[in-house]
């Protein structure tokens, strides 16, 4: 398929039938792309969700891309922000195709407690440049998914939505997003993203096991997403602010 609307929502576009990572395609040539520079393709041999785990779609099954941001934020905290405001277009995004969602912390946007689209946020090593890689489940039915916990839009609605349509939205709700955030100078509370994201959090309420990078785990209730993005989570002996983990929602009886 051509996508046209993608491709005049985006200052840059290039679409590759099959690549391996469209995150690591993008970020070896940031230095020569523009700002909303994207990068699709109809399937990935080597793409990766957080945790270095794969991710698996069928070939035209999903919607597969990555767009470059270039911060420039006088809160350099603002950078943590940029996985949860791609998963606030795509949220958006839905919306807009008569889909509701809510999203789980801290990358996830879910579907009737099912996973509908993961994000992948890597920068330069002088964070100069960032590329926000996402996909989204559009046409696979449900022996088609990797895990039961995914869905995929065919199956919630029964229809055959448009990729490029979906892609479009996405790229024009992320920009609008960004540069609301940019303008705030990268805070999420004077730009109303911490707000918003907290009113659509599938995580807030919710009692949560946590296993950080180091393999310790912490149980506890989710309260809150502070300012610098980071997931606060009371446990019975204390607070923890939770920047980097794997968060699994308890279910209660």
């Amino acid at each position: 398929m051509e996508y046209l609307l993608s491709a005049q929502a985006a200052t840059g576009f290039e679409f590759l039938e099959q690549t391996g990572s469209t995150n690591r395609d993008l970020l070896d040539r940031a230095e020569s792309c523009p700002e909303f520079y994207v990068l699709a393709t109809n399937f990935q041999t080597a793409g990766r969700g957080r945790m270095d785990r794969a991710w698996e779609a069928a070939p035209k099954s999903s919607v597969m891309a990555s767009m470059l941001l270039r911060p420039r934020f006088a809160d350099s905290a603002g950078v943590g922000w940029l996985s949860l405001l791609a998963a606030l277009a795509i949220h958006q995004a839905l919306g807009n195709f008569g889909v509701e969602s809510s999203i789980k912390w801290p990358n996830d946007v879910l579907i009737e407690d099912k996973k509908i689209s993961g994000i992948l946020a890597e920068a330069s090593s002088d964070l100069s440049s960032v590329v926000i890689g996402f996909g989204i489940n559009v046409t696979q039915s449900a022996n088609q998914l990797p895990v039961a916990a995914a869905t995929s839009l065919f199956i919630i609605t029964g229809k055959e939505i448009d990729r490029d349509q979906l892609l479009a939205t996405v790229i024009e709700n992320l920009k609008d997003l960004y540069e609301k955030f940019s303008e705030a100078g990268g805070n999420a509370d004077a730009s109303g993203l911490r707000s918003e994201l907290i009113r659509v959090s599938a995580t807030i309420g919710q009692q949560v096991s946590v296993e950080f990078p180091d393999g310790t785990k912490a149980l506890g209730l989710a309260i809150d997403i502070d300012s610098s993005g980071r997931l606060v989570v009371q446990t019975q002996i204390e607070t923890l602010s939770v920047s980097a983990g794997d968060v699994l929602h308890l279910r209660t009886t």
